[in-house]
C-alpha cells in the first residue's frame, strides 16, 4: 500500500463536534492580529513530526509558519472565517546579522 493515496467525499464525515474541526476547515480562513486588523491567510496546514503548524500567506505576499497551538492560535471561527493568532516573540521581526550567520 506504499505510495497510495486515499480519498475520502466530504459528505461521508461525520461533522465535527463544537471546539472541533477539519484542518482543511482552516485553509482559506483570515488570519487576524488580536486587535482585529489582518495578517494574511491560511494557505496550508504542515505536521512535519514535530507538531502542527500554519502556513499563512501575510498582506504582503510572504509566507509565515506559525504553531498551531492555543497559545499561538487561541481563537478559531470557522463560521465567520477567521481565526486570531498572537505570533510567538521572535516570529514577524527581521533575523539580526549575527542570527543569520549562525
Amino acid at each position: 500500500m506504499r505510495g497510495t493515496r486515499l480519498y475520502v467525499e466530504r459528505a461521508a464525515l461525520p461533522e465535527p463536534e463544537a471546539e472541533e474541526f477539519y484542518q482543511a476547515d482552516l485553509i482559506g480562513l483570515a488570519a487576524l492580529y488580536p486587535d482585529g486588523s489582518t495578517l494574511g491567510k491560511v494557505v496550508a496546514v504542515n505536521d512535519f513530526g514535530a507538531g502542527a503548524s500554519l502556513e499563512i500567506e501575510d498582506v504582503t505576499g510572504k509566507t509565515l509558519l506559525v504553531p498551531f497551538t492555543n497559545a499561538a492560535v487561541p481563537v478559531i471561527d470557522i463560521a465567520a472565517g477567521t481565526l486570531v493568532v498572537e505570533p510567538p516573540t521572535g516570529l514577524l521581526e527581521p533575523a539580526q546579522a549575527d542570527e543569520v550567520s549562525s
